[in-house]
């Protein structure tokens, strides 16, 4: 296998902090499958850092659903079986067309802002990828995270945000891997291309204050990409 650094970026921030975002970016792509145990000693060889580097890094992506920490045993990349990945993104795509709805009976001028805001920062992500996929997957899927919750950002209420949140964020690298698949049989960027063709009518529909058609967009974009985009 080759090094799971081959061709990054230099980030910024701190050892750690980069660490953490490669070994989340690598982990989203699937070069460490579902199930593998993440070795201390690996990491540190892998990514050229200190043992304490690779366990707090491992430690934080354990937080966030990505690793999981076994006592006596180590680090293991999450696994999640296909039902429960099928019924978290079912839960997701009724809370965020709840939260739409929510969102446009109290709009604001400052919230239709935060939508545009949101969708231009996510076409310049998704045309990014055009240039090269590997480089920016996981800058669009931040910025896709953004767009999904400014659509429900005016919903008035934190609970509902929290869980649409968590939702989004436990099924991402499960999303990304299936890009990942789909770069290598070259269907990537023609799956991007409808949603992102998806993304710009459910901006229009939230826009133009069409509650019933923006959540019914909403729903049908997240049940037709359960296991891709999203």
């Amino acid at each position: 296998m080759s090094s799971p650094v081959e061709n990054i970026h230099p980030l910024s921030g701190g050892v750690i902090q980069n660490l953490t975002d490669m070994l989340r970016r690598d982990i989203s792509l699937g070069v460490f499958a579902p199930g593998t145990k993440l070795k201390i000693s690996h990491v540190q060889k892998e990514y050229a850092v200190s043992a304490a580097s690779a366990r707090e890094a491992l430690s934080q992506l354990s937080g966030e659903g990505y690793v999981q920490a076994v006592e006596q045993r180590g680090f293991f990349v999450t696994e999640m079986s296909e039902e429960r990945l099928l019924d978290n993104a079912r839960v997701r795509a009724e809370l965020e067309a709840l939260g739409l709805i929510w969102s446009i009976a109290r709009q604001t001028s400052e919230w239709r802002a935060s939508v545009v805001s949101a969708h231009y920062l996510l076409q310049e992500a998704e045309s990014a990828l055009q240039t090269s996929f590997r480089d920016n997957i996981i800058a669009w899927d931040e910025r896709n995270r953004e767009f999904h919750l400014a659509l429900v950002s005016n919903a008035g209420s934190p609970v509902l945000l929290e869980m649409i949140g968590a939702r989004y964020d436990l099924t991402r690298r499960f999303r990304l891997q299936a890009y990942a698949v789909d770069l290598a049989e070259n269907t990537a960027l023609a799956r991007l291309q409808q949603s992102a063709d998806e993304h710009a009518a459910i901006a229009e529909a939230t826009l133009s204050l069409d509650a019933e058609q923006g959540a019914a967009l909403l729903k049908a974009h997240i049940s037709k990409n359960l296991l891709k985009s999203g």
